[in-house]
């Protein structure tokens, strides 16, 4: 059961969001042309996990089209709904984000391996109130990404986390219990 929870989380961690600032901002206005694959994938990152916050927020993927497949909104969109069918939303806070490894040796390829540090919990879709709420959950995720056409996007993401007590259940997370 409890690897089951800690799956759950780290697909959970995997489709929010960023909270910094200077990673926004620079996502914002997009990578430049002429960047080096390396900053250019580490800027798609930050943008997308900018965009899943604002996807949560207004309940539409469809903006992360904008640096990932159609495949990858698509899982965010499924994961937000089965969130919002337990009439929550997650909330989170990526509090540090350090690259450990990017490798982009192959041709219009590149592979980026990140350790991320967050807080996470839902939030009643009605009330607003907070429940289920995870301090400090460390995780690595390696995010892959493709040149297609001229343009960079992320074409696959994985993630491995740390088992923790504190991890709701399935039914604490849905009011089951």
């Amino acid at each position: 059961m409890k690897r089951i929870v800690a799956s759950v989380f780290i697909m959970i961690v995997l489709l929010t969001g960023c909270k910094d600032d200077a990673a926004h901002n620079k996502a914002a206005t997009g990578p430049s042309s002429s960047a080096p694959p390396a900053e250019t994938s580490h800027t798609l990152i930050a943008r997308y996990n900018q965009l899943l916050v604002e996807g949560y927020k207004t309940t539409n993927m469809t903006r992360l089209q904008e640096v990932a497949t159609a495949e990858l909104a698509e899982k965010a969109y499924y994961h937000m709904a089965a969130i919002g069918e337990g009439k929550s939303r997650l909330v989170s806070e990526l509090k540090k984000i350090d690259f450990a490894d990017t490798d982009c040796s192959k041709p219009a390829k590149c592979s980026v391996v990140t350790r991320e540090l967050w807080d996470f919990g839902y939030a009643d879709i009605l009330t607003g109130k907070r429940s289920n709420e995870v301090k400090d959950y460390q995780y690595d995720v390696r995010y892959l990404l493709e040149n297609r056409q001229g343009s960079w996007m992320i074409t696959d993401i994985s993630a491995t986390g740390e088992e923790r007590k504190e991890l709701p259940t399935w039914g604490k997370m849905f009011r089951k219990q």
